[in-house]
């Protein structure tokens, strides 16, 4: 599922970049920004980086145990769903054009902020198995993004810090069967 929050993500802020950007190639990428030899990836110039930066559980949703679900005529002991938050680190990198790295990481933010939640009412792509995702920035003092640079990999890039939430893992996990009684049978 975080696969497809990032995806559709990029292909949101690539439609909404592209109106204001006219282009035949994408203004934003998914990529991280370094290898792991060191090394900068490739066709990340002149774009907006979209990076997953870090995954925490969603305490405020938190289950436990399982639940039960019928099959056929069985019971199964299906395991609850994972609630997750992903952050998600947007860098502009366009080299020596710092104005331009910062006009892109403007859009991007402010495409952000007019459209904080994504439903599949208001999002044509919205990928299935999600109900609602919200995306809020999030500060971060200079000790937390130095080490957040530092984690990375890479040199510093002008960027924001977004907090997504709530992703869903739920695969039907089947934990048990159940057996179904189906009759007394008493013997006399």
């Amino acid at each position: 599922m975080i696969d497809k929050t990032l995806g559709f993500l990029l292909g949101e802020l690539n439609g909404f970049l592209s109106t204001s950007f006219p282009s035949s190639e994408p203004h934003a990428v998914l990529s991280g920004l370094a290898n792991p030899d060191g090394s900068v990836p490739l066709g990340l110039e002149n774009k907006i980086v979209v990076s997953l930066a870090n995954i925490e559980r969603e305490t405020a949703a938190v289950s436990s145990g399982s639940q039960i679900r019928s099959d056929n005529g069985d019971k199964l002991r299906v395991g609850l769903p994972l609630n997750l938050n992903i952050f998600i680190l947007l860098s502009s990198n366009f080299g020596g054009n710092y104005v331009e790295a910062l006009r892109f990481l403007s859009s991007s933010i402010g495409f952000l902020q007019s459209k904080p939640v994504f439903t599949p009412q208001n999002s044509p792509g919205f990928p299935r198995g999600l109900e609602r995702l919200t995306i809020e920035m999030v500060n971060l003092n200079m000790q937390d993004l130095q080490n957040l640079w530092a984690c990375t990999g890479g040199k510093y890039l002008p960027s924001a810090f977004y907090k997504a939430r709530m992703l869903t893992i739920q695969d039907g996990w089947v934990t048990g069967r159940i057996p179904v009684i189906s009759g007394a049978e008493t013997k006399v």
